[in-house]
């Protein structure tokens, strides 16, 4: 499924907009800087997403960790917009960003590569042209491509540049409530990489929608050669981390006031 599928209407009418913007963020580790740049923030925890409200460059948000994949990722994106929505004035959601690292299937794009994959015409024309991301199309898994000849597959057969495991369903929860969404993607892995996706595994329990450290840790006492490239593919990630919470907050400065307005 390709997220052109859940393509939504501009809101025009300035005099309706809603005031509050959601932020979702699949992982903890992902949202870290960003969450951390925000002003005013109060923490809570409802249906199993940790919420952080506060203000970003004067913009009012509601930013959801929401974890990876299906099927918690969607339901807490839902939980998330809904509670924002009864804590907001008036009583809407103005719109929806979904960001977070995704991997590389196009071999020419690189770690560090931020594209807009949803609603570039919410966004785009709201900056300046030289900070304008270029768009790509994304192709949502319920896996992780995690081998070289596995991305190669998919992008010889879809042609998606990217891949993640949350946007196809957090856009049809969006598109379900009326609510605008964009989606911001930066590149964490590229598509020569082969990824530790068996160890990486080990961390997030998918069918319930947890993190379990204990279990990695025990994973790689089991399989201590396993550490290495554990070690060396996640000391790759803070700078990208960093890239593209100073990516949303310049936007939400320049953007943010008029965006979905």
């Amino acid at each position: 499924m390709y997220l052109e599928d859940f393509a939504l209407p501009i809101v025009t009418d300035s005099a309706k907009t809603p005031s509050m913007l959601v932020v979702l963020i699949p992982s903890h580790f992902e949202a870290k800087t960003f969450v951390a740049g925000l002003d005013d923030q109060h923490e809570s925890h409802i249906g199993g997403a940790d919420i952080v409200k506060g203000h970003a460059e004067k913009v009012e948000l509601t930013v959801g960790m929401i974890g990876m994949g299906p099927p918690h990722a969607p339901l807490r994106a839902e939980t998330v917009i809904k509670e924002a929505g009864l804590r907001s004035t008036p009583k809407k959601v103005r719109g929806v960003i979904l960001a977070g690292f995704a991997g590389a299937l196009d071999p020419a794009l690189k770690r560090g590569d931020i594209f807009v994959t949803a609603g570039a015409e919410y966004l785009l024309h709201l900056l300046p042209e030289a900070e304008r991301p270029p768009t790509a199309r994304l192709l949502t898994l319920e896996k992780i491509a995690g081998t070289v000849a596995a991305k190669k597959e998919l992008f010889e057969r879809t042609s998606a540049q990217l891949c993640d495991m949350e946007q196809t369903y957090v856009a049809a929860v969006a598109k379900n409530l009326g609510v605008p969404f964009v989606g911001i993607r930066i590149v964490s892995d590229e598509a020569n990489e082969d990824l530790p996706a068996d160890t990486l595994s080990q961390s997030y329990d998918q069918e319930t929608g947890t993190y379990t450290p204990w279990k990695l840790a025990g994973h790689l006492t089991r399989n201590p050669f396993k550490t290495v490239p554990l070690a060396s593919f996640v000391r790759l990630l803070p700078p990208v981390r960093t890239r593209m919470s100073e990516r949303l907050h310049t936007w939400l400065r320049q953007a943010g006031p008029r965006l979905f307005a």
